[in-house]
């Protein structure tokens, strides 16, 4: 039970929760490494680390800011958007996952608790720092 808001922080326990709002749902957060939570950070670096997993977030990436040049915070949105269907088909039918799969997506933990706008700022940054280099 939360106690004690104070804007967008609660306070349970000595520990700080933030709030977060993902997609219209309102999220207890717990940040880790500089993300907004465990799932977040847990699922960026699967992303960052597995060469086809980032490959592909990138065309994602790069495909959201060409359908929406001029509207960046149009085409985070529907990154975000892409990258959480993405993994909800990756997790697809959870009897016929393969052993790799299988293993990220039990690392990662709840996909609801995934940030996905976050991860699409990172990846757009990306993006943006390649074109740029």
């Amino acid at each position: 039970m939360l106690a004690f808001p104070y804007g967008n922080t609660y306070h349970r326990g000595g520990e700080e929760l933030a709030s977060t709002i993902t997609k219209g749902r309102k999220m207890e957060t717990q940040e880790y490494n500089g993300w907004t939570n465990r799932e977040t950070w847990a699922t960026m670096l699967y992303i960052d680390n597995d060469q086809g997993l980032y490959e592909t977030a990138k065309d994602y990436a790069v495909t959201a800011l060409e359908e929406h040049s001029g509207e960046e915070s149009e085409a985070r949105y529907c990154l975000a958007e892409t990258l959480e269907n993405w993994f909800d088909t990756l997790a697809g039918d959870f009897t016929e996952l393969s052993f790799e799969v299988y293993s990220m997506l039990r690392d990662i933990g709840s996909l609801y608790r995934v940030n996905w706008r976050e991860i699409a700022d990172n990846l757009i940054s990306h993006v943006r720092e390649e074109v740029t280099a």
